[in-house]
């Protein structure tokens, strides 16, 4: 055989593990990353305000239809009153107040007579009382809103058991007279 020593086998290495080599990132490369927590931070206050917008622009429309609303009620209690002071002002005419005092028993003298208080003399001529505003009288013009209005009358008066009015009177529709005119306690 051969003169050679016989080699031995190398002895067999254990695998070392390969090593991973990465490139490292620049500074500006580290900076240009998104980073998630700031994106989180902004996509929250983006809704957050868009959230705030959206209920701002809901209670400034239903405060836009109070107002209308309450603006068309205005209106209405507007016009209500209108037509109420007139009716008052008809109401209040000389030719209403004139047939209602005839209505209650009042009678229009015919004559005025004025006093004179520095003097005591008396001007005009003084007659009976007896005529009427509303009558036959040719100078006067009726009011054509009063068509239909009905006139004021005369309270009820009460009788007791016994059958005399509450008045005192034996006219129930005649004041009672005690003979003096009511006038306020001065002192």
């Amino acid at each position: 055989m051969s003169a050679l020593p016989l080699a031995s086998p190398r002895p067999a290495r254990a695998p070392q593990p390969r090593r991973h080599l990465e490139v490292a990132p620049t500074r500006a490369q580290r900076r240009a990353r998104p980073r998630l927590l700031p994106a989180i931070v902004t996509m929250g206050g983006i809704g957050a305000i868009l959230l705030t917008q959206l209920l701002l622009s809901i209670v400034l429309a239903d405060g836009a239809y109070r107002i209308a609303g309450l603006q068309g009620e205005q209106r209405d209690l507007g016009r209500q009153e209108q037509a109420l002071t007139e009716q008052l002002e008809v109401l209040s005419s000389t030719q209403n107040l004139t047939a209602n005092a005839e209505n209650l028993g009042m009678i229009a003298s015919g004559n005025p007579v004025f006093l004179d208080l520095g003097t005591g003399a008396v001007s005009g001529t003084p007659t009976a009382a007896g005529g009427s505003l509303t009558g036959a009288s040719g100078n006067q013009i009726g009011n054509s809103l009063l068509a239909g209005t009905p006139l004021v009358e005369r309270a009820p008066t009460t009788t007791d058991a016994g059958g005399s009015s509450a008045t005192g009177g034996s006219d129930p529709a005649a004041p009672a007279s005690t003979g003096t005119i009511p006038s306020p306690t001065t002192r």
